[in-house]
């Protein structure tokens, strides 16, 4: 059960982390475009559209990667 537990935290953690990231590369090209307010974001619509387009791509890899992780080491002991 704790395996679990830990599953569901690194994937939670994971989808955490690669949001940041996107921010994080899409705030450094704003930077550098020569924009300087940085509430603007929260106007723009394809900032939004980029965010949703993209988590389900980042869940699916955070998932994966739990599942590899802490799930699949305890296959021999489920079947």
């Amino acid at each position: 059960m704790i395996d679990y537990i830990k599953g569901f935290a690194v994937m939670a953690a994971l989808n955490f982390a690669g949001l940041f990231g996107l921010g994080m590369i899409v705030g450094m090209f704003m930077a550098l475009g020569g924009e300087t307010d940085p509430n603007s974001l929260e106007d723009a619509a394809w900032f939004n559209l980029l965010v949703i387009a993209t988590w389900p791509f980042i869940a699916f890899f955070a998932f994966k990667f739990s599942v590899d992780k802490f799930i699949k080491k305890n296959k021999e002991f489920l079947t």
